[in-house]
């Protein structure tokens, strides 16, 4: 059985970077203990509010997002615009929100994502044409960090 901080360091670097090679079973130990270093500190803040970190069992399978928001962030110099990515209607969506009303940016699938990236990696000039292929990528980004790529389908 791993040890509770080596579970929760993994966790954290996962929360940061999302899956990401080397994976952890594969990083050299030198590497792995300033993370670990990390989330001792976590334990002894969390300790401070009364909270105990336990191992309760075998690991549960991995959990998709509870809300149809996946991720959402504050616009640069824009202090009352947020800029969020949504799963709504089996496809994804890059939604503005700006004073409390809504403007969607752009709505694709994980398959969408998957041709116009393709379109950048071989060069077709194509991929110049495509609105704000930018902010897909980076949602798509963020969709697989945050496991949740199972909400939009697939088509």
């Amino acid at each position: 059985m791993r040890a509770v901080r080596d579970i929760l360091a993994e966790g954290m670097r996962r929360e940061r970077l999302g899956l990401v090679r080397p994976l952890w079973h594969d990083w050299d130990d030198d590497s792995r203990e300033e993370v670990r270093r990390r989330a001792d500190h976590l334990i002894r803040i969390l300790a401070d509010y009364g909270v105990q970190m336990v191992q309760a069992g075998d690991p549960a399978p991995i959990a998709m997002p509870t809300s149809s928001t996946i991720v959402a962030n504050q616009v640069y110099a824009q202090p009352d615009t947020m800029r969020e990515v949504r799963a709504e209607a089996g496809k994804f969506s890059v939604v503005t929100v700006t004073g409390g009303v809504d403007t969607v940016e752009q709505t694709f699938t994980l398959n969408d994502v998957m041709v116009n990236a393709g379109l950048v990696l071989t060069g077709d000039p194509a991929a110049k044409t495509i609105k704000d292929l930018g902010k897909q990528l980076a949602a798509a980004t963020e969709i697989y960090r945050l496991n949740a790529a199972g909400m939009g389908g697939g088509k």
